[in-house]
C-alpha cells in the first residue's frame, strides 16, 4: 500500500474526533439531531484548522445508511466508506480555484437537477471558493438560495472577505478559530504513541509550536522530523530540522541577560550564527520567552498561558526570582520596540548584539521608599535642611510598592551654583533661544541675566526694555525655559525696585534718541525710516 502522511491517515472521522471546534461541531450536531439542517453552509477561518474534515463528516452525516440524517454517522456502511475514501457519487469536492469560472457553475447548475444517485442528499463542497470570478458567484446566486431539496451546498475559504456579501446572505457561517498550542501538542502525543515513536516532550511543543495553531502543519512538520531522524528524535534535533530557535538557547540568553553576563551572550550569538540560523526570528521567539518570563514573575500559577514544557517553566519560574517583575516588563518592552529596528538593520547580528548588551546594562527598577530614603540620607549629609515633600510621602504611605525607573548613579541636581556658573547658564540659554526662537525676545533677553537659582526657580533680573515684553512672549520664555532647563524648573522675573542708597525720585535723564534707535534696529532689524520724507525728525 502506498505510504500515506499523517494529516490524511489520521483525518477525523467523526464530530467528536475533530480537535478545537467543538461549539461548530456541536451545533451541527444538534442541527442534525432536530432535523434543521440548512441548505448551505459557508466554513471559514485559517488553513488546517479542520474546515474540510468536517464538511466531509458533515455529507457522511446526511448521507449514512444506518439513521442518515444522524449525528453520529456509523463509517461502517458502503456510503460512508466511500465517502471517506473519495469516491461517493453524490458528494462533488469542487477545487473554487481550477474551476472558477462561469461555464463550471452553469454545468453544476445543470446537474444538480438530477436526484441522487446513491445516497439521501447531493453534497458539493467547494473549496477556496473565494476564487470564483464574479460572474461565476452571480450565476450561483439563484441555485444557492433556492437549491433543489436534495442538495446542500459547503462552501470552504480561508479569506471571507473575498466573498461577495449576496453569497454571504445566503449562507450559515461557521468561523473556524486557530486550534490552541496546547491542543495541538496533545494530538501529536497521543499520535505518536500510536505510531509507537519516542520523541520528547519539549519537542513536540516546538513542532506545536511552529505550526501556529494549524493542525495539518504541525503533522506535517511532524512527518518531516520522523523522515529526518528516524522513531526517536530529540528537542534539539528538531529544532534544527524546522529552522526554529532551540529553547535552550533562548533559556541561556535570558538568563545571561538577567545575571549580566556579557560574555555567555555574545557567545551565544556567534554560535547561532555559526549555526546558520535567522537571527530575526530568535529575536521573535526571545521576545515570546520574555513574555514567558515576565508571567512566572507576575504570578507563578499562570502556567495555562505559556504554551512551554513543564521543564522550561520550571526554570524560567528559577530566573523571574532572581529580578524584581518591574525589571522583567522592562527587558520585554525594550525588546518589543528593537523588533522594528532589528527588522530594518543592514547587519542583524551586530544590531542583535548592541540590543541585547543594552539589555544586560539597563538599571533595576528602584521603589520610590528607597529614593526618598536616599534622598533623606543625603539631606543629612549635606546639611541641606529640606524635607522631603508631604504629598511624596503621602503616595508613599499608600502605595509602598510604587517603584519610579531612575538609574542608581542618579542623584538630586545642585541648587548651589557660583556667580560665574549662573552666567555661563546663562549665555548657553540665550545662544538657544537665538537659535529656536530669534527676532524680538532674543533681542529683549540679551539686556537681562540670571541672578539665582532656588527650589527650581530660575531668577531672572530684567532689562531695561522688558517692561515691552507681553504676555504671549513670556509664556513662551517659561516653554524656552523648561525645555532647556528641564521640566521641572519655572523662570521667576525679579521685581524692577530702585537700589538701596538711591532716591526713587531722581531727576531722568532726557531721551537719547540715537541710542533709541540703535536699539530698536539691534531688536527688529532693518533700517530706520523718517515718517515723512523731506522732513527732520525732532532730536
Amino acid at each position: 500500500m502506498a505510504y500515506q502522511v499523517l494529516a490524511r491517515k489520521w483525518r477525523p472521522q467523526t464530530f467528536e474526533e475533530v480537535v478545537g471546534q467543538e461549539p461548530i461541531c456541536r451545533t451541527l450536531q444538534n442541527a442534525l439531531a432536530g432535523g434543521r439542517v440548512a441548505h448551505a453552509f459557508l466554513f471559514s477561518g485559517p488553513r488546517g484548522v479542520g474546515k474540510t474534515s468536517v464538511a466531509r463528516i458533515l455529507a457522511k452525516a446526511l448521507n449514512c445508511l444506518n439513521g442518515g440524517p444522524t449525528p453520529q454517522p456509523c463509517n461502517a456502511c458502503q456510503v460512508c466508506r466511500d465517502i471517506t475514501a473519495g469516491s461517493f457519487l453524490d458528494v462533488l469536492e469542487i477545487d473554487g480555484a481550477s474551476n472558477r469560472g462561469i461555464d463550471e457553475v452553469r454545468d453544476l447548475r445543470e446537474k444538480i437537477k438530477y436526484l441522487p444517485a446513491q445516497g439521501h442528499f447531493k453534497v458539493y463542497i467547494i473549496d477556496e471558493v473565494h476564487s470564483l470570478t464574479k460572474d461565476a458567484f452571480n450565476a450561483l446566486l439563484k441555485t444557492l438560495e433556492e437549491p433543489p431539496a436534495h442538495a446542500v451546498f459547503i462552501l470552504a475559504t480561508t479569506d471571507p472577505h473575498k466573498v461577495p456579501v449576496t453569497i454571504l446572505s445566503r449562507c450559515q457561517r461557521y468561523d473556524f478559530r486557530r486550534i490552541p498550542t496546547a491542543l495541538i501538542q496533545a494530538q501529536l502525543e497521543k499520535l505518536v504513541s500510536q505510531e509507537g515513536w519516542r520523541i520528547e516532550e519539549e519537542g513536540l511543543a516546538q513542532v506545536a509550536r511552529a505550526a501556529e495553531g494549524s493542525l495539518r502543519d504541525a503533522q506535517g512538520f511532524l512527518d518531516q522530523v520522523v523522515t529526518f531522524g528516524g522513531q526517536e528524535v530529540d528537542a534539539p534535533q528538531i529544532a534544527r530540522i524546522l529552522g526554529v530557535t532551540d529553547p535552550g538557547a533562548l533559556l541561556g540568553a535570558l538568563k545571561a541577560i538577567i545575571q549580566r553576563q556579557g560574555p555567555e551572550l555574545l557567545a551565544l550569538i556567534e554560535e547561532l550564527y555559526n549555526q546558520g540560523q535567522d537571527l530575526r526570528r530568535f529575536h521573535q521567539d526571545l521576545v515570546l520567552y520574555a513574555r514567558h518570563l515576565l508571567l512566572a514573575g507576575l504570578h507563578p500559577e499562570a502556567r495555562q498561558l505559556a504554551a512551554v514544557a513543564d521543564t522550561e517553566w520550571e526554570e524560567l519560574s528559577s530566573l523571574a526570582r532572581q529580578a524584581p517583575a518591574a525589571h522583567l516588563h522592562n527587558l520585554l518592552s525594550v525588546l518589543l520596540q528593537g523588533e522594528e529596528e532589528l527588522r530594518r538593520a543592514p547587519q542583524p547580528r551586530l544590531a542583535l548584539e548592541v540590543q541585547l548588551l543594552r539589555l544586560i546594562h539597563l538599571e533595576p527598577v528602584l521603589p520610590l521608599a528607597a529614593w526618598l530614603a536616599r534622598l533623606e540620607s543625603l539631606e543629612q549629609r549635606l546639611g541641606a535642611g529640606c524635607e522631603v515633600p508631604a504629598e511624596i510621602s503621602a503616595q508613599v504611605g499608600e502605595k509602598p510598592g510604587m517603584a519610579v525607573a531612575v538609574p542608581e548613579s542618579a542623584a538630586p541636581p545642585s541648587e548651589v551654583m557660583a556667580e560665574g556658573e549662573l552666567s555661563e547658564k546663562w549665555q548657553a540659554f540665550l545662544k538657544y533661544v537665538q537659535e529656536t526662537e530669534g527676532g524680538p525676545l532674543y533681542g529683549k533677553l540679551s539686556h537681562c541675566r540670571l541672578v539665582g537659582l532656588k527650589d527650581h526657580r530660575l531668577i531672572m533680573s530684567p532689562g531695561r526694555s522688558w517692561n515691552a515684553v507681553g504676555p504671549r512672549h513670556e509664556a513662551r520664555l517659561q516653554e524656552l525655559a523648561r525645555a532647556f532647563f528641564g521640566p521641572q524648573y519655572s523662570l521667576e522675573i525679579e521685581a524692577q525696585t530702585p537700589r538701596a542708597g538711591k532716591s526713587p525720585a531722581a531727576p531722568q535723564k532726557p531721551l537719547d534718541m540715537a541710542a533709541l534707535k540703535q536699539q530698536a534696529m539691534e531688536i527688529f532689524g532693518g533700517q530706520w525710516l523718517n515718517p515723512t520724507p523731506g522732513k527732520e525728525e525732532p532730536e
